[in-house]
């Protein structure tokens, strides 16, 4: 986790593919990766969406602090956990047990199984492993915490299931929002921080006050803000959807453009005059190194603070199908391959 973290096969299948470049690779020659395939369909370019198998459009992966990987849906409606190493049979640990069943979405609180959500988008899990969740069309951010029983319990933490406009000062509960699309916390875990794309702004929820403010997008405007990190100095990191750029905000309020020029495009290089199209999520390495899930353009890109360059990641054979999601954890990669049904996981590119 970063601060401020049926088609369908039951092993992690791995392909390895050779490729030779030269020693002066460029900015748009990355050498192939080795991709398993965790969780989903197995064939590496899929002609067609494939049908659902355990996953149904799963946007975001992230790990709790016993190395367990959980899994939210967009539209199964679905909370999922791995135990560590083992992916073949991932648990349903909130919402249905089928991702196809009628009323799989909704909004109720309460015992997890019975819980229902709207298009979850993303999730972050804190120190006690609590998970927040981004629940996109419910205009609220959930919680999933474990009683001392061992139950699990789905609550709203912040909002109030209608989209509404974002008022500073005041409570979780009675802030609104407007399609909360992606949740972290800051550098300390004192704070939750909210991509409000609804209303083109970051919010930031203390949670010792509960109390729910606008980190960015007043002074200096965003375009809609898709997802929110810290770099290594622990400085706000903002993704803009269609404003298709990387930025950051400064100490004084003002927002710099990391990477990408505002057009739509697929091109690598110089980070300012380089392309991105629908880019969703966002992780940033131990080394500083942001990688970005290039939705529209079905591709996973990197933009590294140290060259001030973007490359596009290179998963031989295998292509994605409008990934949502990125986990940097360890020295791996985990992809979300949202319509392909898939979790995906390669090895950090090397320097």
């Amino acid at each position: 986790m970063t601060s401020f973290t049926f088609r369908s096969c039951s092993l992690a299948v791995t392909v390895y593919t050779l490729v030779f470049l030269a020693n002066n690779s460029t900015a748009d020659e990355m050498p192939s990766l080795p991709v398993e395939v965790l969780i989903g369909p197995t064939e590496p370019a899929p002609e067609d969406e494939p049908d659902p198998g355990p996953l149904r459009t799963p946007f975001a992966v992230e790990f709790d602090s016993q190395n367990r990987m959980w899994i939210v849906e967009f539209d199964g409606g679905r909370v999922l956990r791995c135990e560590p190493n083992d992916f073949g049979d991932p648990s349903v640990i909130a919402g249905p047990e089928s991702a196809t069943e009628p009323n799989a979405l909704g909004y109720v609180d309460g015992p997890a199984r019975s819980a229902r959500f709207n298009k979850l988008h993303n999730l972050v899990i804190d120190a006690e492993d609590v998970l927040y969740l981004s629940d996109h069309a419910n205009h609220c951010v959930r919680r999933l915490i474990q009683t001392s029983d061992g139950e699990w319990m789905v609550d709203t933490y912040a909002g109030q299931g209608e989209e509404g406009p974002a008022t500073d000062n005041v409570d979780r509960r009675d802030a609104t929002f407007h399609e909360p699309i992606s949740v972290t916390l800051d550098a300390e875990g004192n704070r939750l921080l909210i991509a409000d794309i609804g209303n083109q702004v970051v919010r930031s929820i203390d949670f010792s006050s509960g109390l729910v403010t606008t980190l960015a997008g007043r002074k200096s405007k965003l375009k809609d803000p898709r997802a929110v990190d810290l770099d290594g100095n622990g400085r706000l990191l903002v993704l803009e959807r269609n404003g298709n750029r990387l930025r950051r905000l400064e100490s004084n309020g003002d927002i710099t453009t990391l990477a990408g020029s505002g057009k739509k495009g697929t091109a690598d290089g110089d980070a300012k005059q380089a392309s991105f199209n629908g880019p969703k999520h966002m992780d940033v390495a131990p080394d500083g190194r942001v990688y970005i899930a290039d939705d529209v353009n079905h591709l996973v890109r990197v933009y590294d603070p140290e060259t001030d360059v973007v490359q596009t990641l290179n998963l031989g054979e295998y292509t994605l199908r409008r990934p949502h999601g990125v986990c940097v954890r360890g020295d791996q990669l985990y992809i979300a391959d949202s319509f392909n049904h898939r979790i995906l996981r390669i090895p950090l590119p090397k320097k």
